[in-house]
């Protein structure tokens, strides 16, 4: 997805293009290369959430109510993989959009729509979180299936609803101002529906999640405390006590550092730029913009790649589920997965 603004009329080199055409694209060395890396994020992004949807078959302690979220995400994410990168790696390679009008449309729809469910649903992952940590004892009436289910579905209703809507109906566009559709795609944004689309996708999820995790951040270290001072007041191995609630709060506070930074550094500097390409405009044919842009967007892309590490590679049940895929593979060994499959390997 490249940027576009009132000043920009074309924002790609004028290459000859459209399918009768194909054979006349040449690819430069630089541009195999970087296809080539492009090509290896999207296997990873692909692997790593597939494995997300195969781990709670072969573990039955990640078969929860609220794993849904986690599965949600991968979808978002494995949605990204299949349906997003793939033309974009053709599309900064070759360097000409060879799909027409029509699917140039219905891409930057999936990209902005996988996108938005994706941040979203990391939004609902930290509230889930802190509604465990603060009402432990209400937790689980409070999530139930039904309650999980509507509230996935309320997420991919509302990423819908800000992405194939306005982008189909035309309200992203400007006036008057166009690109030449048989060899570019460009994602056409007004001012107004860059700030109110930035807003809706990241901004607001964004501070829900950081309030979320200060919440989980403030529990934890009560929680922590209140062992530590129930271990002082029985005399009851204090010293050991006070090492696993530090231990505790150390490793809720590493966790949430890790989370923020990488969601951070993944989906702020697009946003940023959207929102600052939208307002402030940029020169035409300004190759720096464009190569920022190209960077930055790909660092979006890049969450869904490690979305599976943070949520999932991390949780030991995970990691049990993990280790018998492995070991399925290298033993055909005999897998129990509740009488869904009589036999995986």
């Amino acid at each position: 997805m490249r940027p576009f603004n009132p000043e920009n009329c074309s924002l790609s080199p004028a290459v000859p293009s459209g399918f009768g055409n194909v054979s006349h694209i040449h690819i430069s060395s630089r541009e195999a290369l970087v296809g080539t890396i492009l090509i290896i994020v999207d296997l990873v992004t692909f692997l790593g959430n597939t494995i997300v949807f195969i781990c709670p078959a072969l573990e039955k302690r990640l078969r929860t109510v609220t794993y849904m979220f986690i599965l949600s995400l991968a979808t978002a994410d494995l949605l990204v993989a299949c349906l997003v990168m793939p033309f974009s790696i053709i599309y900064e390679v070759t360097g000409i959009w060879l799909f027409g009008r029509l699917f140039c449309k219905v891409w930057i729809s999936f990209d902005v729509m996988f996108c938005t469910a994706s941040i979203v649903t990391l939004c609902f992952i930290s509230l889930d979180r802190y509604c465990s940590v603060a009402t432990p004892h209400h937790y689980p009436k409070r999530m139930t299936r039904r309650r999980c289910i509507l509230m996935t579905l309320a997420i991919w209703v509302y990423s819908s609803m800000i992405s194939f809507l306005p982008v189909m109906q035309g309200w992203n566009e400007i006036p008057g101002v166009d690109f030449d559709a048989e060899r570019e795609c460009i994602f056409v944004t007004n001012r107004t529906f860059a700030i109110v689309a930035s807003a809706l996708a990241f901004y607001i999820p964004f501070l829900i999640m950081c309030t979320m995790y200060f919440f989980i951040y403030r529990a934890s270290r009560l929680k922590a405390a209140r062992i530590m001072s129930q271990a002082l007041d029985i005399h009851y191995h204090p010293k050991s006590k006070r090492q696993n609630s530090l231990q505790l709060e150390n490793k809720a506070t590493r966790t949430m550092s890790i989370i923020i930074s990488v969601f951070v550094l993944c989906w702020l500097p697009y946003f940023v730029f959207n929102v600052y390409i939208a307002v402030c405009g940029a020169e035409p044919n300004n190759n720096a913009i464009h190569l920022v842009f190209k960077i930055i967007t790909w660092f979006g892309y890049c969450n869904s790649t490690i979305n599976p590490m943070l949520y999932a590679f991390l949780n030991h049940d995970f990691q049990r589920a993990l280790k018998k895929i492995i070991v399925c593979h290298r033993w055909g060994a005999q897998v129990d997965i509740g009488g869904l499959f009589p036999r995986l390997c």
